[in-house]
């Protein structure tokens, strides 16, 4: 559960983040998290609340921003959202395609008091 070692390096992002900016208390944590990032949202929120003990962000909420996939076909340049990594373009049909978004893990912002 590789969701664990994720939530402790959001946890410590934002908490030395939070330090930079003289905050005592991180209140929320806005996440993205790409259909493609391999992540599962629900463990991820689950390790997010037993990493957050002890610190800065005890007992904040992570609020999950789902991203879905954006790919662009390298043979006709179509722009499209595939249902998978395995969908070909419905343009032309090709599967070479560069994928402009959906493998994002980032922390967004959070707020403080």
């Amino acid at each position: 559960m590789h969701e664990l070692a994720l939530s402790q390096s959001i946890v410590d992002l934002v908490s030395e983040c939070a330090a930079r900016e003289g905050v005592r208390r991180v209140t929320r944590v806005l996440l993205d998290v790409g259909a493609a990032a391999a992540v599962e949202p629900q463990a991820l929120q689950f390790c997010f609340g037993a990493v957050t003990e002890q610190t800065v962000a005890a007992g904040a909420e992570l609020v999950i921003n789902p991203v879905p996939l954006r790919a662009r076909c390298l043979d006709c340049t179509l722009e499209y959202s595939p249902a998978t990594l395995f969908t070909a373009c419905p343009d032309c049909g090709s599967y070479q395609r560069e994928l402009l978004a959906g493998r994002e893990l980032r922390v967004r912002s959070f707020d403080a008091e």
